[in-house]
């Protein structure tokens, strides 16, 4: 019963993260938001910021990196646990 629940949540987050990709696309909050609001481009932009240095919003590199991290913690947690 293990490796199914196990597979069934690699499916989940791959769902997550594809669907999540999807809804933001490769704009940050602050473009999509000054967008939406009619603002422009939105002028002056922040030196680093994110995640130690990197954005993560509509980067699909990282969007894999952590989809791979969580799957990795998923598999960890069923071996500890023996699910």
């Amino acid at each position: 019963m293990g490796p199914a629940i196990f597979i069934v949540l690699i499916f989940i987050f791959i769902a997550v993260g594809i669907s999540a990709y999807l809804m933001s696309g490769n704009k940050g909050i602050e473009e999509r938001f000054s967008q939406a609001l009619g603002l422009g481009e939105g002028g002056e932009e922040e030196a680093g910021g994110g995640l130690f240095g990197f954005k993560v919003e509509g980067n699909i590199l990282l969007y894999a990196i952590i989809l791979v991290a969580l799957i990795i913690v998923c598999a960890v947690l069923i071996k500890i646990f023996k699910v």
